[in-house]
């Protein structure tokens, strides 16, 4: 199957919706919906492998919540809770110098590198926001903010992110200070000098409530249940390079789970020791929160922690134990609600919130519909992960236009397929837990894929090889 290019348009996109046939074969062209850090490995997998596409960015630059532009950017003091081995692109090395975890800046700056580095600038249509995306008599019609034609496409990765709307509590009475989300709390000069509770124990919440100790009058923690909180280094080496390590011993799941948890109480200790309810949960039902500095700053008094808010006061928050605090601003460190606004999300969860996805990924019936980084992993970044998720896409492709044989195998797969990706065990009941997975045990069944698809996996849809992974990553 061969491939023509055509003209661009002057906007970034492709003139029309032209359908040329080559050698009795329709072209077809694809869709990419976002330039963050899980579209852009998406986007250079298409490319190299010779697929026509458009990828459309809403902002003025790739990074997604990364992007310091971005009305969705990450809170300024934030730090990537997965190391560099676990969080780079698999033929990208970060920078020399670097620490092993990445600042908000630093995450930003590899990832404009990436997309220099394989000249994906030139293939990304950016200020170009998506109103809507219709599958259309088999195809999709896709159009643009300020656009009244679609654009027609012969499929759609969906690349949109899913930390950027954000989920509200509401508590009883009134609050007569400022209740902020901590999506938008982008700069510690928002807390300073104030009393500031922040509601929830993950990430982002014990990265406010560190800022908040040093630089606010106060700093008050309230969750409504309690979590495991691991360190960022043990024994001298990142906490999630450990448990990838540890997740290839030939040993029961069972045991391994136990392993950390012994572990952790030498490690850091009981939570009774810092004054901290037991988490009501096994060891990674619930999503561990990475930290070094939040017990730190709660033996040391410079956190004061209380259970759930049962009411608001003028500026008293009154909590479930019957303790109370005063306070100025709420940060509501609540998470965020999936949000896809642009298309019917009943192609990708279904009536409970739960992916309909195959590994997250492929649509189980349709062949032309992707999504790209909607999982949660427990340990290890998102990105790499992304990045196996745009090799199989990719090789799927080649595979519909040059090997049936492969493709129909896949076909079978992604429609009844479940494999075990995740820890073995029963999550806990919430919406993130819905799209929880084990960083290795994904990653090796992606890399398994790619083996088994063969030459799709090696080659363009016009059978030219792909570039030399490990001299992409030397020249990186």
């Amino acid at each position: 199957m061969l491939w023509e290019s055509h003209p661009f348009d002057g906007r970034g996109g492709w003139e029309g919706t032209h359908l040329a046939m080559t050698e009795g074969i329709a072209e077809k062209r694809y869709c990419i919906i976002g330039a963050g850090a899980s579209g852009l490995p998406v986007a250079k997998s298409l490319a190299e492998r010779n697929i026509a596409f458009d990828c459309f960015e809403a902002l003025g630059d790739v990074g997604g919540i990364w992007n310091p532009e971005s009305p969705h950017r990450v809170y300024g003091s934030t730090y990537l809770n997965s190391s560099q081995k676990l969080s780079r692109y698999t033929d990208f090395n970060f920078a020399e110098g670097l620490p092993h975890y990445l600042s908000a800046a630093q995450a930003q700056e590899y990832l404009r590198a990436y997309a220099r580095h394989f000249g994906l600038y030139d293939k990304i249509s950016f200020n170009s926001e998506v109103a809507r995306a219709e599958r259309v008599d088999g195809r999709w019609q896709v159009t643009l903010k300020g656009e009244s034609e679609p654009r027609i496409y012969d499929g759609l990765v969906v690349a949109n992110g899913h930390h950027w709307s954000p989920k509200m509590p509401s508590y009883p009475g009134t609050f007569d200070g400022e209740i902020l989300h901590s999506h938008d709390v982008k700069s510690k000069e928002q807390l300073r000098g104030k009393r500031v509770v922040v509601v929830g124990a993950g990430n982002s919440a014990v990265d406010i409530l560190s800022d908040a100790a040093l630089d606010g009058a106060a700093a008050i923690h309230s969750m409504r249940r309690s979590y495991y909180f691991f360190p960022k280094m043990v024994f001298g080496r990142p906490t999630d390079r450990f448990i990838d390590l540890t997740s290839r011993w030939p040993l029961p799941r069972s045991f391994m789970r136990w392993l950390y948890k012994t572990g952790m109480l030498v490690l850091v200790g009981s939570h009774k020791a810092y004054g901290l309810p037991a988490p009501d949960h096994g060891l990674f039902e619930q999503h561990p929160t990475a930290c070094t500095t939040y017990l730190d700053h709660v033996v040391h008094g410079r956190v004061r922690v209380h259970p759930g808010i049962v009411r608001l006061d003028g500026k008293t928050v009154h909590f479930t134990d019957g303790s109370a605090e005063a306070a100025d601003l709420i940060v509501l460190a609540t998470g965020y609600d999936l949000s896809f606004p642009f298309l019917d999300s009943s192609y990708i969860l279904d009536a409970e919130g739960r992916s309909k996805l195959f590994i997250h990924t492929f649509h189980r019936e349709l062949d032309d519909f992707f999504v790209a980084g909607l999982f949660e992993p427990a340990e290890g970044g998102v990105w790499q992960l992304a990045d196996y998720q745009a090799k199989l896409i990719g090789s799927f492709l080649v595979a519909l236009a040059r090997d049936s044989e492969k493709a129909d195998w896949f076909r079978k797969l992604k429609r009844d397929g479940h494999p075990d990706i995740g820890h073995g065990i029963a999550y806990q009941g919430t919406a993130w837990h819905k799209f929880e997975i084990q960083h290795y045990r994904f990653r090796k069944y992606m890399k398994g894929l790619l083996e088994r698809f063969g030459r799709a996996s090696e080659e363009t849809v016009d059978g030219a090889p792909l570039p030399d992974e490990k001299a992409q990553q030397e020249a990186a």
